[in-house]
């Protein structure tokens, strides 16, 4: 991966944010958007896959908004 050179990086948990270089030489700018980790939900599976199905659309939310405006 250290070969390619990306224009973002754009971590999406917190807690692999705190574990995570700040720094990554591939990309240009690393951008931090913290969402909950839907792996730690703990309970039945259609908790599990709720919980992920949330996440999925809160970060397609992100995503296109940051598209739509910081992009533009």
């Amino acid at each position: 991966m250290g070969k390619e050179s990306f224009r973002f990086a754009i971590i999406v948990c917190d807690r692999a944010a705190e574990v995570c270089p700040r720094i990554f030489p591939f990309a240009l700018q690393t951008l931090v958007w913290p969402f909950e980790d839907p792996a730690l939900v703990e309970g039945p599976h259609r908790a599990q896959l709720m919980k992920f199905r949330q996440v999925r659309d809160q970060i397609e939310a992100r995503l296109r908004e940051w598209l739509d405006n910081d992009l533009a």
